[in-house]
């Protein structure tokens, strides 16, 4: 038996063959609104403070020469701490994404120490002390670009920079006529320390960011059964208000690796709630759901065995005696089971009106006997469901509800009886026993490609041709941003039982 690793490992092997095949198929879209963009403004800008304060900056030297001696000045134990941005902005255009950050303020320790040498003085004067700096008007930007790599994302600083428009610089100790001096000699090098270790700790924090977009995983598990394809196809789509990222957006199999076959359309990029205030909007592909559909449907994993029921009476003999009379005849009052398998995967459809589904599906009536359970008739059963899509955390789960049941006598070993008869009873089974069954499964739903740092707040879904959107609100709970990849728990349908 294959370890769960190595299947994933089958499943990635599956997924490199397929992907340049692929690359304009898109059937999951995050979008990120205006206001989704100012929001990661502030969190990133945030971020950035946090990385780089405090910060350390090199030890400074300074000598001065003049006719009657000389000076040499040292700065040690320079850090930078208590930064404050009083506001901040962010760019789309096809140079990138600008981040800016205007009117920092910012406060500075250090050590200084002066030593004066004079030839008309027999040894060395000195002196040191500490002194404060407020760092004022400081602004910082970047210009930045993602781009699609390997089905992830790459993020590249393609410009920095940083300016201080004034430095509040107060000595503690030494004499009065050392300020103007330490002023002549180290605004310009304060200045420029400041501004180059700030920007090469924005580059540092990029560069991080972008190792950690490479190793996101491109393969999300689901359970053991199965995994969904979370490959970026193309770089994302910058609007002036608003930005999107592409997902494959598909489910896999974990436990029979192929190639699945490939829809003929997918979501343009910009596909957001254009109407709302909020975020996020997240457009998820009809195609997604029914590939999901596939791979369950290939395994049996939408197959039920019931010979248990709360109200086992249902399943026996006796109670069907006056719809089908020559079953309680040849097996009176004998216990019975229901094998209810699909015979395709079923298809879901979202439109404007909401979400609908059907399936076709076989029941098949067993009598237990002392020899064992004896299949005695089948059913050919045509399905129609309403569905509901939710989000449960960062979960999009449904659920569905029974529209329509059509029957037809595909077999039977005890004679023909009519079908019509057992409508309303096979229609109450279907709704109390196999919905319910198949809801607990879609309850669980499965993981939105979102950070776990990040929450989805009140998420509304609508209903499009082709399509759901959410919309959502973001939170930023801190922390690690890394996807988990930890499949959910196998629900089976002796839960409900």
């Amino acid at each position: 038996m294959l370890s769960p690793n190595l299947k994933l490992m089958l499943v990635m092997q599956t997924f490199l063959r397929s992907y340049p095949m692929a690359l304009c198929i898109q059937r999951i879209l995050g979008t990120l609104s205006e206001a989704g963009i100012a929001y990661v403004k502030e969190v990133l800008v945030n971020q950035i403070l946090e990385e780089i304060t405090p910060l350390s900056l090199p030890d400074m030297h300074s000598q001065v020469k003049s006719p009657i001696g000389r000076v040499d000045a040292t700065i040690t134990h320079f850090q930078l701490s208590g930064a404050n941005v009083s506001h901040s902005d962010v760019e789309l255009g096809k140079a990138g994404i600008t981040v800016f950050a205007g009117d920092i303020t910012a406060q500075i320790r250090l050590h200084w120490a002066y030593q004066y040498t004079s030839s008309y003085i027999p040894f060395p004067l000195g002196d040191g002390g500490w002194a404060d700096i407020e760092v004022k008007g400081m602004q910082a930007g970047a210009t930045s670009t993602l781009q699609a790599c390997n089905g992830t994302l790459r993020f590249i600083v393609v410009e920095c920079g940083t300016y201080i428009e004034d430095l509040d610089i107060r000595l503690h100790g030494g004499a009065s006529w050392l300020y103007q001096w330490f002023v002549y000699a180290f605004d310009d090098e304060i200045r420029g320390a400041i501004e180059s270790a700030i920007s090469t700790a924005i580059i540092s924090g990029a560069g991080k960011l972008d190792t950690f977009l490479l190793d996101l995983p491109r393969i999300l598990p689901i359970d053991d059964t199965s995994a969904i394809d979370v490959t970026v196809v193309d770089d994302p789509f910058v609007g002036p208000t608003f930005l999107s990222v592409a997902a494959k957006g598909e489910f896999v199999s974990l436990k029979q690796p192929t190639l699945p076959p490939q829809p003929d359309h997918s979501l343009s990029p910009g596909i957001f709630c254009k109407d709302s205030a909020k975020m996020v909007t997240i457009a998820l592909c009809d195609y997604v759901i029914n590939s999901a559909a596939e791979v369950y449907y290939e395994v049996g994993a939408l197959d039920w065995f019931v010979d248990k029921l709360p109200q086992q009476s249902l399943l026996n003999t006796a109670f069907w005696k006056w719809v089908i009379p020559q079953l309680y005849k040849k097996y009176p009052n004998e216990d019975m089971a229901l094998d209810f398998s699909v015979s395709g995967a079923p298809q879901v459809d979202f439109t404007k009106d909401g979400a609908n589904a059907l399936a076709a599906a076989d029941l098949t009536i067993l009598v237990k006997t002392d020899n064992g359970s004896v299949p005695v008739a089948c059913l050919s059963m045509t399905l129609s469901m309403d569905a509901i899509a939710s989000l449960v955390g960062n979960n999009i789960t449904a659920e569905v509800t029974l529209k329509d049941l059509n029957l037809q006598l595909k077999w039977s070993e005890i004679g023909k009886f009519p079908v019509k008869l057992m409508q309303s009873t096979v229609r109450m089974i279907v709704a109390k026993v196999i919905i319910p069954i198949l809801n607990l499964n879609l309850k669980r739903g499965f993981p939105l490609p979102v950070f776990p740092a990040i929450d989805l707040q009140n998420a509304d879904v609508r209903y499009d041709d082709g399509y759901i959107l959410i919309c959502s609100d973001v939170h930023y709970k801190g922390g690690s941003i890394k996807p988990s990849v930890e499949p959910l728990q196998e629900l089976s349908s002796t839960a409900l039982l």
